[in-house]
């Protein structure tokens, strides 16, 4: 049961109650035992969180088609071999090659470092995939959470030098985004949660995982967050995107969800951006490791990359 905040009357989740929730992540095990041809901590950078883990089909010379997946943690936590990844590890028996992305973490690092190393692994991928047996013209960027906001950021900026791409170099073509309840409008999530009377986690008014990642009070820079917001970035040729979000979830809002499908439908003036809204899933829950679910992502990716 939520709690309401006497100050304000919004509901609150009991810090007992959201540890619960992120401990059901428990409940998945990542078991790579059955994948005969990987490639663990491949570094693209000089520091340790900068590499990558490659997996491939057991059978066939490829060139493979990508899966990058980005994993979430309140951009403090949280690691590219971790349960995260589950989702999309099915991936290797369908055809593709699944790549996990590891990253600098806050407060090593803030935003745009991080999303600059997805776009540097992404670039090392695309000089080093005829080694690998990897298709870099046919990928698709997944992220969860923390992970989704800078799958997001990173595939909405593709070609952009202000966003750490480099011109003329190696890139890996995104044909396609999956974002599993990732933040698209920092301004918006406690409106958001006071539109929907549904419980939260954050307080407003006290620090954040977000505010650690801008380092600083993301109410205190409005003008500043477009730079932040995937949803400031959306442009009428972004990739295809799939979102995935609980309506209940207690991290992100599902409205976030909702506002950036809008948007890209309407600058795009096609259906590019698809729903998937669970009534029963919260944040960083098992559910989405599910089988409706993982067939939910690949009959997306399928559609693109194939």
């Amino acid at each position: 049961m939520s709690e309401i905040n006497n100050k304000s009357q919004i509901k609150i989740m009991p810090p007992e109650e959201a540890e619960r929730m992120f401990a059901r992540l428990g409940e998945l095990t990542l078991d790579t035992s059955d994948i005969r041809r990987k490639f663990l901590n491949c570094q693209y950078g000089e520091n340790p969180m900068q590499a990558v883990d490659i997996y491939l089909p057991n059978e066939g010379t490829g060139p493979f088609p990508i899966v990058f997946y980005i994993h979430g943690g309140g951009w403090q936590h949280g690691r590219k071999n971790d349960v995260q990844v589950v989702p999309f590890m099915p991936g290797v028996h369908r055809g593709y090659a699944v790549v996990s992305i590891g990253y600098r973490l806050v407060p090593e690092v803030r935003y745009p470092d991080n999303m600059f190393d997805i776009k540097a692994a992404l670039r090392w991928i695309a000089e080093n995939a005829d080694s690998y047996m990897l298709d870099a013209s046919k990928t698709a960027l997944c992220g969860s959470s923390a992970g989704a906001h800078l799958a997001m950021m990173a595939a909405f900026t593709q070609g952009q030098v202000a966003f750490g791409d480099i011109s003329g170099a190696p890139f890996c073509n995104i044909l396609c985004l999956v974002e599993q309840f990732g933040p698209t409008d920092f301004a918006k999530i406690h409106a958001h949660y006071d539109e929907s009377g549904y419980a939260r986690i954050h307080v407003p008014g006290t620090p954040s995982s977000i505010d650690a990642m801008l380092g600083a009070r993301a109410e205190s820079i409005p003008n500043l967050l477009r730079f932040y917001n995937p949803i400031d970035c959306v442009h009428p040729h972004v990739p295809p995107i799939l979102l995935q979000h609980g309506r209940h979830d207690p991290m992100i809002p599902y409205q976030q969800a909702i506002e950036l499908c809008n948007k890209v439908n309407a600058l795009s003036g096609v259906e590019k951006a698809e729903l998937d809204i669970s009534e029963e899933f919260l944040h960083a829950d098992p559910g989405y490791a599910a089988p409706e679910s993982v067939n939910r992502i690949f009959d997306f990716i399928d559609k693109h990359l194939k």
